[in-house]
Formats: structure tokens, sequence, C-alpha cells
């Protein structure tokens, strides 16, 4: 009897006990990112997903490697990854993303950090926050790293073996140069923003850690491949400073001499973005010895139709203001092609004028450039190849580097200051 009735407590315990150590032994804390926003050397944005709900979500931070005493703070954004019917019909379970805003971290300095959400940790990571003194930093630049178009019906896309090895690339270039803050992504991370295509892509993204688990940063733009609800949930910009902090555009000081302008061709090129840009413009050109713009939709187009009615907006709203202001450089991205047009002003080629790169290369098929378009004359190149561009930045002057996934160099420009 005494048998039956221990046996029944035990019973009676796992029937308790069951769903919470379910819930714990399906639970993984992954895909961990840093963002930067407007102030690199001051703030950051630690990004996770989890893979079952919790209800304590927090990091653990410090300037030494992380102990019991380090700080801690608790998610600022959390919640359940919108799944949509494509999603579950290729077997993903429900994620869930939670974000927090660091403020007031020191410029220059090395940041360590640990997740955990309900107790379970992610191994510990480092990132570095900018420093607003230095002049001689790099950044990496290149968009579109999705799927080829045919691949947008499929229930279960496949491994995405180009975007895999750009994203190599990208870690051996992070190694070899300590310099490098971030990769500036000009959008089009995924075919579309769900969450089967999302949940790869950060997968993929882990390859970019570097040996010694530093994390590469992104400065995060918007495409057209962008707009479903998943980009707002796993890309959050916290607490930026334009009026619509779903915007995504905004101003980054990669120095007190560096500047980058994130624009936003999905939405409105006229209006409020419009205002904010020539106030923006107007505010650091005088005190900025380099001042850059990255956006998806191209001004020049290397593959697509030159007038088709985007890319007219991005040269009737934008351009004038980039001329008027002396924009240093313009990155673009959406053709899946290699560019560097020629120097341009007025609609013309002008020594003095403004260059535009791209037009997306991380792991993207590679689409079939028009290289006997005007802009590609007096200097200016196209050719289809993967890369991914290096801006090595001095006080007098900025090398820009289109490398390829072999790290061969496939262009290179070199501008003087203004």
């Amino acid at each position: 009897m005494k048998k039956l009735i221990g046996y029944a407590l035990v019973l009676g315990l796992i029937s308790a006990c069951g769903s919470s150590y379910e819930k714990e032994s399906r639970l993984l804390v992954k895909h961990l990112r840093v963002v930067f926003t407007e102030a690199p050397a001051t703030h950051a944005i630690v990004s996770w997903t989890a893979t079952a709900p919790t209800s304590l979500n927090e990091i653990y931070y410090g300037e030494a490697p992380i102990s019991p005493s380090s700080p801690r703070k608790e998610a600022d954004k959390s919640g359940k990854i919108t799944l949509r019917a494509a999603d579950k019909a290729a077997g993903m379970t429900q994620a869930y993303y939670h974000h927090v805003e660091l403020s007031d971290l020191k410029p220059a300095t090395r940041y360590y950090l640990r997740v955990c959400s309900d107790g379970k940790c992610s191994e510990e990571y480092y990132f570095k926050t900018a420093d607003p003194a230095n002049h001689q930093i790099s950044i990496l630049s290149g968009g579109d790293s999705r799927m080829r178009e045919e691949d947008e019906g499929q229930q279960e896309p496949g491994p995405h073996t180009d975007r895999r090895n750009m994203n190599l690339r990208l870690k051996a270039l992070f190694e070899a140069d300590s310099t490098v803050l971030a990769l500036a992504h000009g959008a089009d991370y995924c075919v579309t923003a769900d969450w089967r295509y999302l949940h790869n892509w950060f997968e993929d993204w882990s390859l970019t850690t570097t040996s010694n688990k530093r994390l590469l940063p992104l400065l995060v733009s918007r495409g057209n491949h962008d707009h479903e609800i998943g980009f707002n949930e796993c890309f959050w910009l916290g607490d930026i400073s334009n009026a619509n902090s779903e915007g995504y555009y905004f101003y980054t000081a990669l120095s007190d001499s560096i500047g980058l302008i994130t624009l936003n061709t999905e939405t409105s090129m006229a209006g409020y973005q419009l205002k904010w840009l020539r106030k923006t413009l107007a505010k650091q050109r005088p005190v900025t010895a380099w001042l850059l713009a990255q956006y998806h939709k191209p001004a020049y187009p290397a593959v697509k139709n030159y007038e088709r009615e985007d890319f007219v907006r991005v040269r009737t709203h934008w351009v004038p203001l980039f001329e008027a202001y002396q924009l240093d450089l313009a990155l673009e991205s959406d053709g899946h092609a290699l560019k560097r047009t020629m120097p341009i002003l007025n609609g013309a080629y002008d020594p003095n004028g403004l260059v535009y790169v791209g037009e997306g290369g991380l792991g993207v098929p590679q689409r079939k450039p028009d290289p006997s378009r005007w802009y590609f004359a007096n200097g200016g190149k196209t050719s289809s190849a993967h890369h991914v561009w290096k801006l090595d930045f001095e006080l007098a002057q900025l090398q820009v580097t289109a490398i390829g996934l072999a790290g061969d160099t496939l262009d290179y420009l070199q501008l003087q200051r203004r």
C-alpha cells in the first residue's frame, strides 16, 4: 500500500511540474546581436531570440568578464514573433524577441555581455563602443543578403551558401582590422521579413562573430523586402530621436568627425523625412569631416530601369540636398550588382561631384548590370560580383574598397576631404 501511495505522489509531482520541465527542455537563447543607432559611443541595443515564453529576460554586462556582481538590466521590449501561415506550414515553432537598450556606456570601451531568459543564458560575448576622438576608423557596407525571388514560395528554403560565405568574409575583415566599428546594412535582409526567413538570417549572422566572441554591430536600414511586421519586431531601434521611432532614418555619429545618415526609401521621401534630412545636413556638414548616407533604392541604378518612379524620387528629393551640402559618398543597394558611378553634379560628370557605390552583394544572386549607362563613364565601374565595401577613414582621406567572396579587391576609390 505504501508503494502505491508513493507512486501516486511521484505521478502527481510529474503532472504538476511537467509543463515547467517541458518549457525548460525546449528553451534556447540564441541570435544574440548588437545594433547601433545614433550614438554608438554611449548607446547600443542588444537583442536575442528565446524559443519559449519566459517571464524574466535580462542582460548581464560590464567592462570586465561577466560575474555575479555584473550590472544587470531587464529587457525593454519583448514579445511573441508573428508567425504567418507560411511560417507554420514550413514547420517554424513559436519564438520570442527580446531587446535591451543600453545607455550611458563609456566611449571606446569593450563591453562583455551575457543574455538570459528565465535563467537560460547565452555564452559570453563582447562588443566595443565607438571612440568620438578617433579619426581613423573603418566600417563595412553592403546590402541584399536575401535569397532568390523564386525561393519566396518555398516552404523550407535551403541553406543560403553565398550569404554564409559573405558573412565569413565579414568575419575575416572584422578580425583582421580592429578599427572596424560596424556593418552598415543596406537592407533586403531576406526575401520577406517573415520568421521562416529571419530565423535563418539570424542563424547565418552568427558566422560574423569573431573567434574570440566579438560581435559585429549592425547599422540597420529598411528595404522593399523588409515590409512585414517581423522586421519591426526583430530590428527594434529603441529611443531614436526622430519623431517616428519606426521611421528607420537617423543620423549616426561614428566619431566627432565622421557621420552616417541612414534614410528610408520605403516611406515618403518627401514630407517629414525630407525636412529632417535638410535639417540634419545643415547641422552636420559644417562640423563633420566626412558625411555619408546609406539607403536602399538607388538614385543611379546599375541594373533596373533608370526612369523607375522610386529611383526618380530619390533623384528628385534627396540628390539636390546631397549636392547642395556636398555629401562625401552615397551607399546604395537593391540592384544586386557591384557599381561605382562617376562623380556626379547636376546630372552630369563633375570631378567635384558625388560618387554612388553599391549595389547589393551580401549573398543575393547577382544580376547583369548595364555598363553603357552614362554615369559609368569617366572612371565609373559596374560588374556582377558578390562584395562588401570597406570604408577606411582618416581625417584627410577616405579609402573605399570593394572586396569579393575570396577576399580579392574588386574596386578601389580614394576620396580627399572636401
